[in-house]
């Protein structure tokens, strides 16, 4: 569950003051959020360690764990969102980037799963700001509704649900899951 505070800060402001906390920041409004649930951990983990495998083993880039946050600009402002499970591609690190403070840089994939309390449509404008910030592409997996959600540039690209297999494109290349092994 997510509660939006009263308090607007810039994204250092939020770095100093919320550093390890469980808050995203979304243009400028502190959001604190509860602690996920078991099935949310689990299904978290469960798609986040296929991601942390497939790459590491295919040497394709960094993987990030629930509640890395990301900064992300998009025209309406600034915002530190923090995603379920994230990867950027290894071409696009570079030498610079720090391991203290928030990632500079979008993810080129992102994944968010939703808890039994969250809004979709709340999920969903989360989703539409990765996107407007620099991410390729986000799977929502909803297991209340058993779907995943394939998100591009240009909105919901499609709904997968159990018999499907939910594919990493070109971002993930010959990665591939059955949605049905998502959810346990």
């Amino acid at each position: 569950m997510t509660t939006a505070t009263k308090t607007r800060m810039s994204v250092e402001e939020f770095e100093r003051a919320y550093m390890g906390k469980r808050a995203e920041l979304r243009r400028g409004e502190v959001r604190e959020k509860m602690p996920a649930s078991r099935g949310h951990g689990r299904i978290a983990m469960n798609i986040g360690a296929r991601i942390h495998q497939f790459c590491k083993h295919n040497q394709l880039g960094e993987t990030h764990a629930a509640e890395t946050g990301f900064r992300i600009t998009t025209p309406e402002g600034e915002s530190v969102l923090a995603p379920d499970a994230a990867f950027i591609r290894k071409e696009r690190l570079s030498l610079d980037l720090l391991d203290e403070g928030f990632v500079r840089i979008a993810p080129d994939l992102v994944v968010e799963v939703r808890s039994p309390e969250d809004s979709l449509s709340e999920l969903h404008e989360k989703v539409r700001e990765w996107l407007a910030g620099g991410v390729q592409m986000v799977w929502l997996l909803d297991p209340t509704r058993r779907v995943v959600e394939v998100w591009r540039g240009g909105g919901l690209a499609r709904t997968l649900s159990d018999d499907d297999g939910l594919s990493g494109e070109e971002i993930l290349p010959r990665f591939e899951v059955k949605v049905s092994e998502l959810w346990g």
